[in-house]
């Protein structure tokens, strides 16, 4: 009863603080799949399928409605309701409707089904142009960099398969080298954050060879990739494959 008044004034003060800090110390959870950039993208390569989606989902829910309705008028009818329509006739209207119902609600569904494929394949390419690697010159640079300068083919899987691809690739570097290729080898297993995965690939020759490669850094992320890609493409585990990009990033193979 005695306490100051001062200190009644602390402790209300100090709970204010505790009470105002406490919201922002939790963190924001996002419900977004996809960034806006990949529903951009996705819009620009299928600008009707929007358009589509919405006449398919309307004549669906349309058709769905007439069958409800000729359902009823059935019901209706076969209880011997007077003013009900002709129990043939409403059959045939539930046939119809049930008919377009389902064809629409397919089409719908294909359409949504290939938006999603799409839109995963672009985030993929998204997630792609973040990975770095290591030019010649030392500099460390993202795919996203490389755009409308490389087109950079990806050679992933164990030393030998790595060693053999840049074989094959030597044999025609002039020609790759006038379309501006570069070659990434990834040899798969050897993760690490901050790691480069050099030591088992065969050293360049000479300068040209190195213009002609480079060094993937963060080779787990690299990795991550590359194993999502294998399971979207149904490739066993443990095969080499190889990722070609378009001049414009899009993955091409």
């Amino acid at each position: 009863k005695n306490r100051p008044r001062g200190q009644w004034g602390a402790v209300t003060l100090t709970v204010r603080v505790a009470a105002s800090d406490e919201p922002s110390s939790r963190p924001k959870k996002s419900d977004e799949k996809y960034s806006n950039l990949t529903k951009m993208r996705s819009e620009a390569q299928a600008p009707f399928r929007t358009a589509r989606m919405f006449i398919f989902g309307a004549f669906a829910a349309n058709a769905a409605l007439g069958l409800s309705i000729a359902t009823l008028q059935a019901v209706t009818k076969a209880l011997g309701a007077p003013s009900a329509p002709p129990l043939d006739q409403s059959l045939q209207n539930i046939g119809i409707d049930l008919g377009a119902a389902l064809f629409f609600g397919y089409l719908y569904k294909k359409d949504a089904e290939n938006r999603e494929k799409q839109m995963a394949r672009i985030s993929r390419e998204e997630r792609l142009s973040a990975l770095k690697c290591e030019l010649s010159s030392g500099k460390v640079v993202s795919l996203f960099d490389l755009r409308g300068f490389s087109r950079v083919v990806i050679a992933a899987g164990d030393a030998d398969y790595c060693n053999a691809s840049i074989a094959a690739a030597e044999a025609v570097r002039d020609p790759l080298l006038e379309r501006g290729v570069l070659v990434i080898p990834l040899v798969l297993g050897g993760r690490g954050v901050g790691q480069i995965n050099s030591a088992q690939i065969d050293a360049p020759d000479d300068a040209t060879d190195r213009r002609f490669r480079a060094t993937p850094v963060y080779t787990d992320k690299w990795t991550a990739w590359i194993d999502e890609q294998k399971r979207e493409a149904k490739v066993a585990e443990g095969k080499g494959v190889y990722v070609g990009l378009r001049m414009d990033g899009r993955v091409r193979s």
